[in-house]
């Protein structure tokens, strides 16, 4: 998995995916995708990302990631927000581990984040993930980017829940778990929401958002460039969040394909 990019090869693909000073970032990466490169420690690479997307944001603009803990479910394991690991890759860890980040604060489905917006796109005090007023619908309302490192953007697309939520999917439910988390340095036990697939549909071949994308991608550009053995690939929140709105409307049930 050996490819020759460099720092300057990472800031010139993010360039050209439209990113820029003040942006507010929403990024979801699977950088070893990219291969392994002679030029960066791959221990490293997580590191060099951040800092080549700072450096064009600056400090007016905001970087959010998934910091998901789906491993927590069913466990005795307490949620702590500012230092539980994500298993949502090596850059959302980076953050987690080597910044003074915000956090939502459920255990399960969590967007953390640094920058400009990152307290007021994390503070959500309901216990669900995808309701009114949660991350996902402040990142749209501010205009934000989706980001994806290394992976096909309808692989990783968390902002369908959303809809599917806006929408009440009948192949959902909202399932309620009790889990302990730390706050204030006390733990406690709180009830916490996930809108869950139901039994019957959990076997069902999906198409992995396929539907969603080719509808979207007739409507609205996505930016990409190549990087290393993988892309880079950038679209705006806002524009896919009203294009696909009007896809659910028609059929609600295209996210099972």
């Amino acid at each position: 998995m050996n490819s020759e990019y460099t720092k300057l090869d990472i800031n010139k693909s993010l360039k050209k995916i439209g990113i820029k000073k003040k942006d507010i970032l929403y990024v979801s990466a699977n950088l070893i995708n990219f291969g392994l490169s002679k030029k960066i420690y791959y221990k490293k690479l997580p590191k060099t990302v951040f800092d080549e997307i700072y450096k064009i944001i600056g400090k007016e603009g905001t970087i959010m990631v998934p910091s998901h803990t789906f491993n927590l479910v069913n466990t005795n394991k307490i949620f702590n927000p500012y230092k539980t690991k994500s298993i949502s890759g090596s850059f959302s860890n980076y953050i987690i581990e080597n910044k003074k980040f915000y956090r939502q604060f459920h255990p399960y489905a969590s967007i953390s984040g640094v920058g400009k917006y990152a307290k007021y796109i994390c503070e959500y005090k309901n216990n669900d993930v995808y309701g009114l007023g949660c991350p996902f619908e402040k990142l749209i309302e501010l205009n934000a980017k989706f980001i994806s490192l290394g992976m096909e953007v309808n692989k990783n697309c968390s902002q369908v829940h959303f809809l599917e939520k806006k929408f009440n999917v009948k192949y959902r439910f909202k399932k309620y778990f009790d889990h302990k988390i730390l706050v204030n340095n006390k733990i406690i036990k709180k009830k916490f929401e996930m809108f869950v697939l139901k039994e019957k549909f959990r076997k069902i071949k999906r198409n992995e958002n396929n539907k969603i994308f080719d509808n979207f991608y007739k409507k609205n550009k996505i930016k990409k460039h190549r990087l290393g053995q993988n892309w880079v690939y950038s679209y705006n929140l806002k524009n896919f969040y009203e294009i696909t709105k009007k896809l659910f409307f028609k059929n609600k049930n295209v996210w099972l394909g």
